[in-house]
């Protein structure tokens, strides 16, 4: 009989004890996971990154035409985005004297992309690379400035100015 008392009653204990178990609350919550890749573009300027840099770009006397000019070496987008804009936003480009009076040179620019020349002042969409090792002429631009007048016809002294190159991701 004492062990039927002890089978009854820990048959009761533990039907007691699982209904504790299945009325405790759990706790749960959900993980909302994301995560989000901005467009990043890099230019590279003869194979070195330039992020928020200047870009030394001394104009030389031509051989030739005797203006003031130079192009530029290859310059190629880098980053996780297809395509990209290229513009100056410049509207004309012109090198202020140094001392300050109203001389001043006169430039023109262009992109030359794929052998072609086009103004510097309208937008070039340009193929953006993955990786830099992937840059060549199909995919890279130079940018090309000139004096508006031959060498000799500007007062002598030095000229400088800064101009903007804006690059746009295209999503």
């Amino acid at each position: 009989m004492i062990t039927n008392n002890y089978i009854v009653g820990l048959g009761a204990a533990i039907l007691l004890w699982s209904q504790a178990v299945l009325s405790v609350t759990r706790s749960q919550v959900d993980l909302e996971i994301s995560a989000e890749s901005i467009p990043k573009v890099t230019i590279y300027y003869d194979g070195k990154p330039v992020d928020g840099k200047d870009i030394d770009f001394p104009l030389a006397i031509g051989s030739t035409s005797r203006k003031f000019e130079n192009t530029s070496p290859l310059i190629h987008l880098v980053g996780n985005v297809d395509q990209a804009d290229i513009i100056f936003t410049d509207k004309e480009f012109k090198l202020l004297h140094a001392n300050g009076d109203q001389n001043s040179i006169a430039l023109t620019g262009s992109f030359i992309f794929k052998k072609v020349e086009k103004e510097s002042t309208q937008t070039l969409r340009m193929p953006v690379i993955k990786k830099l090792t992937q840059g060549s002429t199909e995919n890279g631009v130079k940018i090309r400035f000139v004096s508006e007048h031959l060498a000799v016809d500007y007062a002598k002294g030095k000229y400088a100015n800064t101009f903007t190159l804006m690059v746009s991701p295209i999503l």
